[in-house]
C-alpha cells in the first residue's frame, strides 16, 4: 500500500465535515485505537467509519473522485454488513475505507428504544445497539456529530453487552454443526470433494470461530478486533488454533481428518460453554459409523 496512507484520514475528515448528508461519523477499529491492537496499525490497515445519514442510497452511489479529489480513486463496492445495514468499501491508492452506512431513521428509532429502556422487546433495536457496542468497545473517535450522538455512543458502549450468544443459541449452532458434518461426510463418500471442502471452511470452521469468540468473551479475555478470525494467530495457543483451522486438500482422507478435527474442536467448546449439551444418541451412532468420531470418546 502507498506510504501516504496518513494523508487519507484528513481528506476523509474534510469530506465528512463538508457533506451535509452525513449527520454523524465515528472512526472505530484499529485506526481509532492502535495501541490496543495486537499487531498495531500498518500500511494495510483500513479506516473503519460508521456514518449516520438520511440518504443511505446516495452514499452508496457517491462519486468519490469528486468527493475526495486529493486521493487517487481505484474502486468501490457495496456489500451487506452485520446488523442489517450496508457497507461501502472505497479503495484509494493511499488506502482503504469501510463506511458502515446507518440510515438515520433506523438509528433514531434504536436510540429512542434505548432511552425508554424497551430495546429488549424490540429485536431490530436490540441487534442494532449490540452491533454498535461491539464495533466501538475497543475504542472510537467521533469525527462529526459529537453534540447530537456522543452521549448515546458512550452509553451504548458502557451499557450494552455487544453481540453475544446465549446458551440456547450456542446449542442451536452445535445442532446445525452436526447436520452439516453428516452432510460433508456424505459428500466425501459420493466423491463431491470440492463441495465438502467448501462446507468445511464455510460452515464447520465458521461455527467454531463463533464459539471461540463467545468463549473468550465469557472468560473476559481480549478481542482486539471484532471480526471472526481476526488476530487469532496472536491471541490463542496452537491447540486452540487447530480447532478452527482447516487443512485439507480435496482428498477423501484429508477431508475426513479435517472434519473430525472440527468436530473435536466443537465438542471441546461445548463442554465449556454449555456442558449439558450432548450429541443425540442416534446422531452419535451415525457419525461414528461414518468415521467422523473415530478415535474420539
Amino acid at each position: 500500500m502507498n506510504p501516504n496512507r496518513e494523508n487519507l484520514l484528513p481528506a476523509l475528515e474534510s469530506w465528512l465535515h463538508a457533506e451535509s448528508k452525513v449527520q454523524s461519523a465515528v472512526l472505530f477499529g484499529s485506526s481509532a485505537n492502535a495501541q490496543r491492537e495486537v499487531i498495531g496499525v500498518d500500511s494495510w490497515s483500513d479506516f473503519d467509519l460508521q456514518i449516520i445519514t438520511p440518504a443511505a442510497a446516495e452514499m452508496e452511489r457517491m462519486d468519490w473522485r469528486r468527493a475526495i479529489p486529493s486521493q487517487r480513486f481505484c474502486m468501490q463496492a457495496v456489500r451487506a454488513a452485520s446488523g442489517g445495514v450496508r457497507k461501502v468499501t472505497v479503495i484509494f491508492a493511499s488506502g482503504q475505507v469501510d463506511l458502515v452506512v446507518v440510515p438515520a431513521v433506523a438509528i433514531r428509532f434504536a436510540r429512542l428504544a434505548f432511552r425508554l429502556g424497551v430495546y429488549d422487546r424490540i429485536r431490530a433495536a436490540r441487534i442494532a445497539l449490540n452491533e454498535i457496542a461491539t464495533c466501538l468497545v475497543n475504542g472510537y473517535h467521533v469525527i462529526k456529530g459529537e453534540n447530537a450522538w456522543g452521549e448515546f455512543y458512550a452509553r451504548v458502549v458502557s451499557e450494552m453487552p455487544g453481540v453475544r450468544l446465549n446458551d440456547s443459541e450456542i446449542a442451536e449452532l452445535a445442532d446445525v454443526f452436526l447436520c452439516e458434518l453428516l452432510w460433508i461426510l456424505q459428500k466425501i463418500d459420493r466423491g463431491e470433494l470440492m463441495a465438502a471442502q467448501y462446507a468445511l471452511h464455510r460452515q464447520l470452521s465458521e461455527t467454531n470461530f463463533r464459539l471461540l469468540r463467545e468463549l473468550r468473551l465469557r472468560r473476559n479475555k481480549p478481542l482486539p478486533s471484532f471480526g471472526l478470525g481476526r488476530r487469532i494467530e496472536f491471541l490463542v495457543t496452537p491447540q486452540e488454533q487447530a480447532r478452527v483451522r482447516v487443512e485439507a486438500r480435496p482428498i477423501p482422507e484429508e477431508l475426513r481428518i479435517a472434519a473430525r478435527q472440527m468436530y473435536l474442536g466443537m465438542a471441546a467448546y461445548m463442554a465449556e460453554l454449555v456442558p449439558v449439551w450432548k450429541v443425540p444418541t442416534g446422531m452419535y451412532d451415525l457419525l461414528r459409523r461414518s468415521g467422523a468420531l473415530q478415535d474420539t470418546t
